[in-house]
């Protein structure tokens, strides 16, 4: 396992999944009050080569835009040093096991399961289990061919150092662990469970988020049988994850209004959508929001 991309990957999987025609729906927002606007994006984090080019709204509002905003620094969170933040987070400091805290009969499912994807749960003996979960999860996207090298953010990113455009970010990388280190108030097993029992439908889940993504249709994925069942079974996580984020986020952006800088946010498609969406608490403090 390459643990440097893998943290990575994970700061911005969170758990937080063709090529379009010109102008058609896509999943960039211009919000504007006045004369003055900045652009806001959903992302995806992990993507596959194939899914390159990207709806070309994205382009457009990259180009016209100075200042690219992401969740957090992309090269900060790839520095040794917060590597081995991440890790340390992930893993237990005192005598508890994985082994010990999980029920037998669920310690040998995941067992038998880390089998067959030719991985020792030796491997995972000091992992608290919400680590093992989001390592899964990771090693599943990429096993379907899933990438963060090709995830947008990623993708922007590398553009925006090319071209020296300024890159700014809403959260800091040690904010952003401990919004999943949060994970840890998930009962262990519950925990382990939920993700042995979803990655059926990974594949499924994977095709229809792309889907929704590209055409802009965030009640589609805001509808998602697996996006509800998590909103409905961890609220607190979802609360933590998105929500308080969320909020934190909205005494920043409004601010975008005021200069005249071109701003291009682009944070992950589940914070966009619903009454605590970006997109709403925008519109509830009366900037104008148009779908490009």
């Amino acid at each position: 396992m390459n643990i440097g991309k893998i943290i990575g990957c994970a700061l911005l999987i969170g758990f937080n999944f063709l090529a379009s025609s010109a102008f058609a729906e896509s999943s960039v927002w211009k919000v504007s009050k006045g004369q003055n606007y900045f652009y806001l994006g959903a992302t995806i984090h992990l993507l596959s080569e194939g899914d390159y080019p990207l709806p070309d709204e994205f382009d457009i509002a990259y180009r016209d835009a100075g200042v690219i905003f992401f969740e957090t620094d992309l090269v900060a969170a790839q520095s040794p040093e917060f590597q081995m933040k991440f890790m340390s987070a992930m893993m237990y400091s005192d005598d508890r096991t994985l082994a010990g805290v999980l029920e037998p009969g669920l310690y040998r499912r995941l067992e038998t399961f880390l089998a067959s994807r030719q991985i020792p749960i030796a491997t995972f003996s000091k992992f608290q289990p919400w680590g093992v979960s989001l390592m899964i999860a990771i090693l599943e996207y990429q096993r379907l061919g899933m990438s963060p090298k090709y995830g947008v953010d990623a993708y922007f990113n590398n553009m925006a150092l090319s071209d020296n455009k300024k890159i700014m970010s809403l959260e800091t990388p040690e904010e952003q662990l401990s919004f999943l280190a949060s994970m840890e108030k998930i009962d262990p097993n519950v925990g382990i469970e939920y993700t042995l029992r979803d990655l059926d439908r990974l594949p499924e889940f994977i095709q229809q988020i792309k889907q929704n993504w590209r055409s802009g249709d965030l009640e589609a994925f805001a509808t998602n049988a697996s996006v509800v069942q998590m909103k409905a079974e961890f609220p607190e996580m979802y609360n933590t994850i998105v929500t308080e984020r969320n909020d934190a986020w909205m005494s920043q952006l409004p601010a975008l209004i005021d200069d005249s800088d071109r701003e291009f946010v682009l944070v992950g498609a589940m914070h966009l959508y619903g009454k605590e969406g970006l997109l709403n608490q925008l519109k509830q403090q009366g900037f104008n929001v148009e779908q490009l």
